[in-house]
């Protein structure tokens, strides 16, 4: 049972208020030192987070100067917007295109019967899809009805069964299956209809539908039952209806004929994409594309100086000294930010050795001021874009200057070193090639007209030459040329031949370089030797060194000694060499990203912050347990004091009561 306690009963002193004041005694100059140090530290954590956030700010400004690309832009202009739009990317290059939209791209569609109900059931069995090209002119109705399958896209199925053999429980089979085809009810006023469409557009990607009930094969197309859904060429009577059939855009570039399966087009004018909105037969439009690199490089750079500057500001306010009678700032002899300030300011002083006067941020308009931020003079940095646009340009950015032309630099990394690397090759990279010993004869004819092929692991479809007598072989090693090349899978992935006669045989050579360029027959054609004795040669890999180090060839590139070169030189030996330069703003992004990482200066001094208030947290519980073991020892001896002297008065009064009880000289006691 506790101890009921009442301090000065005995005693009759104020026991409460005494030992409040010496706890307060006791407490007071500790936690005033705490609560003046968690002040502080508080304070400079939130300084810290300013700080952190200016290094963001400025490292951001960095993101469009430490790279070649973005100091490559263009503007697009279209003389017609509602026939088409269009974007540009870095690599594109000024100039006007004539562009006319023929036909719009459009993905397949099949319309069922017309059902009297969504629940209507249908019939179980399994749906398989295939993608390809059905007939033109095909609608289920009239026409011949010819389909050929796109390799380069799987069959699939989907299994209908008592669970899902309604209309609206094959359109949640298919749908959830996720296999390229959506399908939908239609209330057509009459009745109810599923429409199947391919999820892509083009002519390529028209749909086949098969269809197994598990009985004989006249039952799969008899329809009745799910084979109400089938349609391919073992169909008599369609039940289905080709209500869109799958077409690929049409559109003319400067009078020459395109065809892409979206009507999103890229590949054909570089580094721009057309976005097809309408058909205008007749009437080509314009694209002009317009350079606006100065303009855009001057944007950079001013809003590059500009977030400088903010960082000096906030890190300057931050340390600023007012004298004995100011209010200093409150990371005034920071060791962190002066390192942070030093480091960034000691890069603006670099000079790049990019062979020109444009060398140093002073040589293009850019001063330091005495208080450290500086000062863009707009008329000296645009003479300086106009004058040598490149030179400018790699100041800021990461570049190779090659020796020859030669060799192309592709890339580096973070820490490749400022330096002269030297070039050598000992193996040259070759190209994949097929050779065909075709026939001596030149008639082009329905009986061998078409082949396909394989160039670099991309099937170019059915190609079909243009039917006559060629002149000589070499106009007929043209034809081939010109329509394989013309394959919209080869203009898609940037990919293409070129075709020589030489020796009684056509050589195909695939145009990239490396084991990963070949050529190959994927449908034959005797006469033009396209066959299984075809012979086909993958490319091989180049072999060399950069820098005397070791390397990694593929194709035509070297990677070693921290960068990526293109080598298109065919001698071996020493081939040239690349001046290489990080450039500033590739060099103070390295540098803000070591101080904003996990081990960086930023993140430790916040975490040191943070363990030292951590740190007080656990003082002010060792204040409290020191406070509260004095208090409760003071109390113990007042108590025992209150005891003692509750004791004495007892013993006081009974005296006092036995003295008065005692005769008194001359009383009548």
């Amino acid at each position: 049972m506790g101890t009921i306690t009442a301090g000065g009963i005995g005693s009759g002193l104020d026991v409460t208020g005494i030992l409040d004041q010496i706890v307060a005694a006791e407490r007071g100059p500790a936690e005033s030192r705490l609560n003046l140090k968690e002040a502080k530290l508080q304070a400079e954590l939130s300084a810290f987070g300013s700080i952190r956030s200016s290094v963001n700010t400025f490292q951001a400004s960095l993101s469009k100067l430490k790279s070649a690309t973005f100091f490559n832009s263009t503007n697009v202009n279209v003389s017609n917007p509602e026939v088409l739009s269009a974007t540009t990317t870095s690599i594109a290059q000024a100039g006007n295109f004539s562009v006319e939209v023929k036909s719009l791209a459009q993905a397949s569609s099949l319309a069922s019967i017309a059902f009297t109900d969504i629940d209507d059931v249908i019939g179980s069995g399994t749906l398989t899809f295939d993608f390809g090209t059905t007939a033109a002119g095909f609608d289920g109705t009239a026409g011949t009805y010819s389909f050929t399958k796109n390799i380069e896209r799987s069959s699939a199925s989907v299994e209908i069964d008592n669970s899902n053999n309604t209309i609206s429980g094959v359109r949640d089979a298919i749908n959830q299956a996720d296999i390229g085809v959506l399908a939908t009810i239609v209330d057509n006023g009459s009745g109810f209809q599923l429409l199947l469409s391919s999820d892509q557009q083009g002519a390529d990607n028209s749909l086949e539908i098969r269809v197994e009930e598990g009985g004989t094969a006249a039952e799969n197309i008899d329809a009745t039952g799910l084979s109400l859904l089938a349609f391919n060429s073992s169909v008599t009577s369609f039940s289905q209806t080709q209500t869109q059939a799958g077409i690929d855009a049409e559109l003319t570039v400067n009078g020459l004929t395109v065809f892409r399966e979206s009507n999103t087009v890229s590949g054909v004018i570089n580094g721009v994409t057309l976005n097809l909105l309408k058909t205008d037969v007749g009437n080509p439009l314009q694209v002009n594309i317009s350079n606006n690199n100065i303009n855009e490089a001057q944007e950079n750079i001013s809003n590059f100086v500009t977030a400088y500057n903010e960082l000096a500001d906030t890190l300057g306010s931050l340390t600023e000294f007012q004298g004995a009678d100011g209010q200093n700032g409150i990371l005034l002899g920071d060791t962190t930010t002066r390192n942070i300030l030093q480091q960034i300011r000691r890069e603006f002083g670099s000079v790049i050795d990019n062979g020109s006067s444009f060398n140093g941020l002073s040589s293009i308009g850019i001063k330091t001021n005495q208080d450290g931020t500086l000062t863009l003079n707009g008329g000296d940095l645009s003479a300086a874009l106009k004058l040598d646009f490149d030179s400018v340009a790699q100041l800021f950015y990461a570049s190779g200057n090659p020796s020859t032309n030669e060799i192309n630099f592709i890339s580096n990394t973070a820490s490749t070193a400022d330096d002269i690397y030297r070039v050598s090759v000992s193996t040259l990279a070759t190209q994949g090639q097929l050779t065909s010993q075709a026939s001596a004869g030149l008639l082009i004819d329905s009986s061998n007209d078409t082949f396909s092929l394989v160039v670099d692991g991309i099937s170019t479809g059915t190609i079909t030459l243009a039917q006559t007598t060629y002149a000589d072989q070499n106009s007929l090693a043209q034809e081939i040329e010109n329509k394989v090349n013309a394959a919209s899978s080869l203009l898609s992935a940037g990919v293409s031949t070129s075709v020589v006669y030489e020796n009684g045989a056509f050589q195909i050579n695939s145009s990239s370089y490396g084991d990963a360029s070949n050529v190959s027959v994927l449908t034959e054609n005797a006469f033009l030797g396209l066959t299984s004795n075809a012979v086909s040669s993958a490319g091989t890999n180049i072999v060399g060194s950069i820098g005397g180090g070791g390397t990694f060839g593929q194709g035509r590139e070297l990677s070693g000694s921290g960068l990526v070169l293109e080598v298109t030189s065919n001698a071996t030996g020493n081939v040239g060499s690349v001046a290489f330069t990080q450039g500033l703003a590739s060099k103070l992004d390295s540098l803000l990203s070591q101080f904003l990482s996990t081990t960086g200066q930023l993140t430790s001094k916040t975490d040191s912050i943070t363990d030292q208030i951590d740190d007080i947290s656990v003082q002010r519980r060792d204040l409290n347990d020191r406070v509260t073991d004095i208090e409760n020892r003071f109390r113990r001896q007042f108590t025992a004091l209150d005891i003692l002297l509750g004791t004495l008065q007892n013993t006081s009064n009974f005296l006092d009561q036995q003295l008065a009880s005692l005769p008194t000289i001359g009383g009548n006691n």
